[in-house]
């Protein structure tokens, strides 16, 4: 029996975690993605998509029956709320364009356009508290190894139709 190699490594930005299960990793990942996200509230949104010239990326992660209801004008939805979908992501065999639910969607993730992207879902506030299989974490999680700047809207979202 051959002895095993070096454990796999995954990349993070700059740091090169192992890409084990262990708990030690999981936390220090989980802290450097918490690390980069910036929050929002609807005020502040609402401002920026009324007075700026090219509006900011929105990404709705709601299910797609709830946001074909009513959801934030020029946001784009991304469906990952199904456990397939949330696995496929989690290992990194899809990207959040492909998730996308429209085909402008898919073209707006995938041309990068947008380093700076706004998330919302149906009531996360506090992603301190989610745990990291959640879809909104997986989506923030993929921004950030994306090199991507995610950006949480907080408290009540204003569904502008």
């Amino acid at each position: 029996m051959s002895e095993p190699g070096p454990p796999k490594r995954c990349k993070l930005e700059t740091t090169s975690l192992p890409a084990s299960p262990c708990v030690e990793s999981a936390t220090i990942q989980r802290a450097m993605v918490l690390a980069r996200l910036r929050r929002i509230t609807p005020d502040s949104l609402a401002e920026r998509l009324s007075s700026s010239v090219i509006p900011p990326l929105v990404l709705d992660l709601r299910p797609f029956i709830a946001y074909n209801v009513s959801h934030i004008r020029g946001s784009v939805n991304v469906a990952c709320s199904d456990r397939i979908s949330r696995r496929r992501l989690e290992q990194g065999k899809t990207s959040l364009a492909d998730l996308a639910t429209t085909t402008l969607g898919k073209e707006m993730l995938r041309k990068r356009t947008y380093k700076e992207i706004i998330v919302y879902d149906e009531s996360t506030s506090d992603l301190e508290r989610v745990p990291n299989n959640h879809p909104l974490f997986l989506v923030i999680t993929s921004l950030v190894e994306d090199q991507r700047e995610p950006v949480l809207l907080i408290g009540k979202y204003l569904y502008l139709h």
